[in-house]
C-alpha cells in the first residue's frame, strides 16, 4: 500500500527540513544519561539486554506459565514477583498492586544504582519522575474479580501512581506525572523530562516506560486493528513485513543536566541534545501515519538540538515492521535526515522491535535504552529479520541502510550522533537526537596509598548482606572485572544506600578481598575475626579510650605514620614540642632504639601517638561524644579538649615521665582477678607500701607498690585460684610510690596555661564520673592523679549510663576495649580498637567499617587515603515472592485471642508473630525488629490492628498511640518485658 498523504499538500515541499542553529542556552542544554535499568523479554538487566543485542538473538516466544497459549510474543518471566518488604509494601497492598508499579519500583532502584549514587544523594534538588504507560490490564483483572475494591484498589491501579509512587518511595519532589500518547509514551516522557530539566522545574529526572500485557484480550484488540504478524515476527522494512509481535517489559533511565554530571564526575552514557514533539491532526485517518508530520517532527528536533541532519549517523526506528507504516517513517526519514548526505554515508537504521517485539508504551524507551548503549560502546546491533527491501521503500534513494549485521560504529570529524522515533497510533509523535558522551577527564589508577582498604555492605536483611557479599564475590573474581580495590571500596561506601544489617570486609589486594567475601556470604567467621567486621546497626554515643603506660610496643604508629599524612603530621607536630624537653629523637626511640619501655620515652611516646591517632580519625569523620582517658591518657585528653595547648600539655608529660622515670626501681604492679572491695581489704592488711593502682572492671583490679608487699597481696587471690598478671613497668604507678612525685609535678603543672575543657565531656578515671571543667583545669588535678588508683571500670560503667555504646581505642593494642567488653558488653555494644596489632592500616581500616556499621558517617575520602573512582557493582539482589489478585485471600488480620490478664508468654514471640500476620507474612518470613513499622510497611490501618490484636492477647489496655510511642518491633518487645505502663 502507498504511503498515506496529505490532500493538497506537495510531498516534496516537506522533503527538505527547515534546519538552523540556535542560539545556546539554558533551554539548549544538553542531559547527560547517567544511569540506566531495564527488564525486557530474555534480558533481565542491562548487560543482558546488551549481551542479546550483540548476539543477534530474539526473544519472541510462546506465552509459559499464567500466558500459556498465548500468541507468539516477547514475555516478562515471574511478572507475579515482588520484593514488598524491601519497599514496605504491606501484603495485602502488595496483592493489589499493578505489577508495573513494582516493576518501575525495582528497575528505579537499581537505574539510580547503576548511576553510582543513591536515591538520597542523586541530586541536592528536586527529582521529577516521568513515566510512560498505556496498559491498565491489572485493573481489569482486579475490576473482574468477585470481591469488592479494597482499601488499596485505587492507589494500586490508577495509571498516575505508576509515577507518583516512585516519587514517594525515594522521596522525589519534582514534577510526577504519567505520559499517555499510545506508543510513544516512553519517550514522549523522556521528551518531557528534558524539558523540564531544562526549565529548572527539577535537577535530576527519573524516565521510565512500562507495558505489561496479563491478559489475551489486548492481543485481540491488536488483532482486530489488524496489526498483529502472522508470522510471530518483526519484519522491519522486509518486503515480508506483516505486523507487529508484541512484547513486554519496563526501562528505567536517570537524567542530569550534562554539565553538573560532569561536575559530579558520573558515567555518562550519551547525552540527550532535544527533541521534538507534534501530532498528525486531521491529515490522515486517525490510526494511519503522517509522512509530513514526521518529517516535521524530526526536523523540529534536529533544529532544537541545534545540528544538521545529515551529521546523524544512526536512528533507532519506530519500526513497527508494518506494511503501512514502515514506508511512511522510511520516506520522512529520507526526506529529512538523507537530504544532503553522500552516497557512501547513508543513514543507519535499525528496530529493537525485531528482538523483543513492540513493546507499546515502552518501545520508545527500549530504542532510547539500546541507542544509548550503542553510543557509549561505539558498536551497532544488527536489526534482525532483514532481507530484502519492502518495495515501497527506496532504501537507495533515500540514502538509508539497514543496520542488519553488527558493526563498529566508526568515528568521523564530530562526536557520533543518533535519533530515536516513537510513533503512537493515534498520531502523537516524538523524536530526539542523542549525542556521543564527552570523553572523560583523564583518571590514573586509583590503587590507594594505603594497603588494606574497607569495603562495606549491607541489606535489609542477614541473608540479603550474606547475598550481596556472593555476588561482589562474584564480580571481583569474574573475567575482565578486576577494579582497584579503592574504587570497589569507594563505590561500595558512597554510591549504595546503607541498610540496617552491616558488614565491612578488610583486604590488601583483590584475592583476599573475594575469599574474605566469600567467608561472610558462608556466615563465618563472627564479628570481628577474619577481617570482617559485621552486625546490626548500633544506636548511641561514642566513647574514645584513650590507653596509659603498658599499651607502648616498639614500632607503634610507624605504619599510619608512612601511610596517612594527617596522622604524620599531627605525630611530628607533638614531636617537635616534646623532643627539646626530653632531648631525644622521638621517633628514634620508638621506632629503632629498644627505648620505648623506659618510663621517660613511653609517656611521651604514647602522648604522640593518641594524638595523632585522635586527630586521624577525626579527619575519617569519627569523632567521640564522651571521652575517658586511662591513666596518662588523660594528658591527651587534657590537649584534645583545649584544656592544655600542646606545648603545654607536651612539658606536663614529658616532666611527669621524668620524675616518675627518676624513682628507686623496686615498685611492680600485677593485674589481679578481684572485686575492688575484697582487694582493698587485702591491701589493707598487707606489711609495706602497697596499694590498688586500678580498677579496671567489676572483677579486675590492678595492685601496684612495693615488690615484696605487692607480691604477697597478688599471692592472695592466686591461693584462690584467680588469674593474676605481672606487668611490664619498671615503676609502681597510681601506688604510695608515686608520693615523692607530686612535689615536682605540682611545679610544672602550675607552671602552665590552664584552659577550661571544651567538646564532649570527660569522665574521669580519678572518680569514675563526670569531671567539671574547673576542676580538670586545675593544677592539683594532676597532682592528686599520679597517685590516685584509675577508675576506669566505673568509668566505663559511666559512659554506659550516659548512652556509649560504641567504644574505640585510642592507642597501640586492645587492652581496653577488651575490659571495657568484659564490663559493659550486653551484646549492642562495638569495640575498635584501631591499632590492635602492628598491621595497623588494616586495623585502622577495620576501626573505620566498625565506624560505618555502628551507623556513623564515615569520611570514605579520608579512609582511602585519597580519591577514587565510582565503578560498577552488583545490583541489588530483589528478595522477591509472589504476590497477585488471589494471595489477597491469604492476608488476613492475625487471629484475636481470648483476653486474658494472666497472659505470661514471650514478648519477642507475641510481637514478631503479630506483626508478621498483620502485614500478610508467613512465620517463616524474617522481621528487622530494629526497622520502624512505618518502614516495615504499616500504615495507620494496620497500625491499629495490630494495637488491637496485642490488647486482646495481653488483656492490657494499650493506648492508640502504641506505635508511635513505641516505633519499631525492638522497643515494643522490651516495653512488654519491662510490664511498665504502656
Amino acid at each position: 500500500m502507498s504511503p498515506a498523504r496529505e490532500p493538497g499538500r506537495d510531498p516534496e515541499a516537506a522533503r527538505t527540513p527547515r534546519s538552523g542553529r540556535p542560539v545556546a542556552g539554558a533551554q539548549d542544554a544538553p542531559v547527560a544519561v547517567v544511569g540506566m535499568a531495564c527488564r525486557f523479554p530474555g534480558a533481565d538487566g542491562l548487560a543482558a539486554f546488551w549481551r542479546l543485542l550483540l548476539a543477534g538473538e530474539d526473544a519472541i516466544g510462546p506465552g509459559t506459565g499464567t500466558r500459556a497459549g498465548r500468541r507468539p510474543g516477547g514475555y516478562l518471566p515471574d511478572v507475579d514477583l515482588f520484593d514488598a518488604e524491601f519497599f514496605g509494601v504491606p501484603a495485602p497492598e502488595a496483592a493489589a498492586l499493578d505489577p508495573q508499579q513494582r516493576l518501575l519500583l525495582e528497575l528505579t532502584w537499581h537505574a539510580v544504582e547503576d548511576a553510582r549514587t543513591t536515591p538520597r544523594d542523586l541530586s541536592p534538588g528536586p527529582v521529577g519522575v516521568f513515566v510512560g504507560a498505556g496498559s491498565d490490564e491489572y485493573a481489569f483483572l482486579s475490576r473482574a474479580g468477585d470481591g469488592p475494591p479494597s482499601t488499596y484498589t485505587m492507589t494500586g491501579t490508577g495509571r498516575t501512581f505508576l509515577a507518583n509512587r516512585l516519587s514517594h518511595f525515594h522521596g522525589f519532589t519534582g514534577p510526577s506525572l504519567v505520559v499517555d500518547t499510545g506508543q510513544s509514551s516512553s519517550l514522549a516522557a523522556l521528551h518531557q523530562a528534558v524539558q523540564a530539566l531544562r526549565r529548572g522545574e527539577c535537577d535530576a529526572a527519573v524516565v521510565g516506560g512500562v507495558q505489561l500485557n496479563l491478559t489475551a484480550r489486548g492481543d485481540e484488540a491488536v488483532e482486530a486493528l489488524g496489526a498483529l504478524s502472522p508470522r510471530g515476527r518483526c519484519h522491519t522494512f522486509d518486503a515480508r513485513a506483516d505486523g507487529i509481535v508484541r512484547g513486554e517489559g519496563a526501562g528505567v533511565v536517570v537524567l542530569k543536566p550534562l554539565e553538573r554530571a560532569l561536575a559530579d564526575g558520573d558515567r555518562v552514557y550519551c547525552t540527550l541534545l532535544g527533541g521534538a514533539m507534534n501530532s498528525d491532526g486531521d491529515r490522515t485517518a486517525l490510526t494511519a501515519p503522517s509522512e509530513a508530520a514526521q518529517r516535521e517532527v524530526l526536523a523540529t528536533a534536529c533544529r532544537q538540538a541545534g545540528i544538521t541532519p545529515a551529521d546523524v549517523g544512526y536512528v533507532e526506528l519506530h519500526g513497527t515492521g508494518t506494511a503501512l507504516g514502515d514506508p511512511v517513517e522510511a520516506a520522512a526519514l529520507g526526506g529529512v535526515l538523507g537530504h544532503g548526505r553522500p552516497d557512501d554515508r547513508p543513514l543507519l537504521v535499525g528496530s529493537v522491535k525485531t528482538n523483543i517485539g513492540h513493546l507499546e508504551a515502552a518501545a520508545g524507551i527500549a530504542g532510547f535504552i539500546k541507542t544509548a548503549l550503542a553510543l557509549f560502546h561505539r558498536r551497532l546491533p544488527a536489526s534482525l529479520n532483514f532481507r530484502t527491501a519492502n518495495p515501497a521503500i527506496d532504501l537507495q534513494a533515500l540514502r538509508v541502510q539497514v543496520c542488519a549485521r553488527h558493526r563498529d560504529w566508526p568515528a568521523g570529524d564530530a562526536p557520533r550522533l543518533a535519533g530515536v522515533s516513537s510513533f503512537g497510533l493515534g498520531g502523537t509523535n516524538c523524536h530526539v537526537v542523542l549525542g556521543e558522551a564527552p570523553a572523560p577527564a583523564g583518571h590514573e589508577d586509583s590503587d590507594a596509598p594505603v594497603s588494606a582498604v574497607p569495603v562495606v555492605l549491607s541489606g535489609p536483611t542477614p541473608a540479603v548482606l550474606r547475598k550481596r557479599a556472593r555476588d561482589l564475590a562474584d564480580a571481583v573474581e569474574g573475567p575482565g572485572r578486576a577494579q582497584p580495590l579503592a574504587d570497589l571500596a569507594w563505590t561500595a561506601a558512597t554510591a549504595r544506600t546503607a541498610f540496617g544489617h552491616r558488614a565491612g570486609v578488610i583486604a590488601s589486594h583483590p584475592d583476599e578481598l573475594a575469599q574474605r567475601l566469600r567467608a561472610l556470604a558462608d556466615g563465618s567467621p563472627d564479628d570481628g575475626e577474619g577481617g570482617l567486621v559485621q552486625g546490626p546497626r548500633g544506636e548511641g554515643r561514642t566513647a574514645f579510650l584513650f590507653a596509659g603506660q603498658g599499651a607502648q610496643r616498639l614500632g607503634m604508629g610507624q605504619g599510619l605514620y608512612k601511610e596517612f599524612p594527617v596522622f604524620a603530621q599531627a605525630f611530628d607536630e607533638a614531636r617537635a614540642r616534646l623532643e627539646p624537653v626530653l632531648g631525644v629523637d622521638l621517633a628514634d626511640a620508638m621506632w629503632e632504639r629498644q627505648e620505648v619501655d623506659r618510663t621517660e620515652h613511653a609517656q611521651p611516646a604514647l602522648f604522640a601517638v593518641e594524638v595523632a591517632l585522635h586527630r586521624l580519625l577525626e579527619s575519617f569523620g569519627i569523632v567521640p561524644d564522651l571521652l575517658i582517658g586511662h591513666s596518662l591518657g588523660e594528658v591527651a585528653v587534657a590537649h584534645l579538649t583545649g584544656a592544655l595547648s600542646l606545648e603545654d600539655a607536651a612539658k606536663l608529660i614529658a616532666h611527669r615521665a621524668r620524675l616518675i622515670g627518676e624513682l628507686p626501681p623496686g615498685g611492680v604492679m600485677v593485674a589481679v582477678q578481684a572485686q575492688e572491695d575484697e582487694a582493698r581489704r587485702v591491701v589493707d592488711r598487707a606489711p609495706g607500701l602497697v596499694g590498688i593502682a586500678a580498677v579496671n572492671g567489676s572483677r579486675s583490679v590492678v595492685l601496684s607498690g612495693e615488690e615484696s608487699a605487692t607480691l604477697k597481696a597478688a599471692a592472695h587471690f592466686e591461693d584462690l585460684g584467680r588469674r593474676t598478671r605481672r606487668l611490664r613497668v619498671s615503676v609502681a604507678g597510681h601506688s604510695p610510690l608515686m608520693a615523692p612525685v607530686q612535689k615536682g609535678l605540682r611545679s610544672v603543672a602550675e607552671g602552665l596555661t590552664w584552659n577550661l575543657p571544651v567538646g564532649p565531656p570527660i569522665i574521669s578515671t580519678v572518680t569514675g564520673e563526670p569531671v567539671e571543667p574547673h576542676r580538670f583545669a586545675d593544677p592539683e588535678y594532676w597532682v592528686h592523679h599520679v597517685c590516685a588508683p584509675v577508675r576506669f571500670g566505673p568509668a566505663l560503667g559511666t559512659a554506659h549510663r550516659l548512652g556509649a555504646r560504641y567504644f574505640v581505642e585510642i592507642g597501640p593494642g586492645r587492652a581496653l576495649t577488651t575490659l571495657a567488653a568484659e564490663t559493659v558488653g550486653h551484646g549492642t555494644e562495638r569495640f575498635s580498637a584501631p591499632m590492635a596489632t602492628r598491621q595497623e592500616a588494616a586495623d585502622v581500616a577495620e576501626t573505620a567499617a566498625g565506624a560505618h556499621v555502628f551507623g556513623l558517617p564515615v569520611r570514605w575520602e579520608q579512609v582511602l587515603g585519597g580519591p577514587a573512582r565510582r565503578v560498577d557493582l552488583p545490583p541489588y539482589p530483589f528478595q522477591r515472592r509472589r504476590h497477585w489478585l488471589d494471595t489477597a485471600d491469604r492476608t488476613t488480620p492475625p487471629p484475636s485471642a481470648s483476653p486474658g490478664p494472666q497472659w505470661r508468654g514471650d514478648p519477642f514471640d507475641l510481637v514478631v508473630t503479630s506483626t508478621l500476620q498483620t502485614l500478610g507474612l508467613g512465620p517463616e518470613s524474617d522481621l528487622d525488629v530494629g526497622r520502624s513499622f512505618s518502614e516495615l510497611g504499616l500504615d495507620s490501618r494496620m497500625a491499629v490492628a495490630l494495637r488491637t490484636t496485642l490488647a486482646r492477647i495481653t488483656g492490657r489496655s494499650l493506648p492508640t498511640t502504641l506505635l508511635f510511642d513505641r516505633p519499631t518491633p525492638a522497643s515494643l518487645i522490651e516495653a512488654f518485658r519491662a510490664d511498665t505502663p504502656l
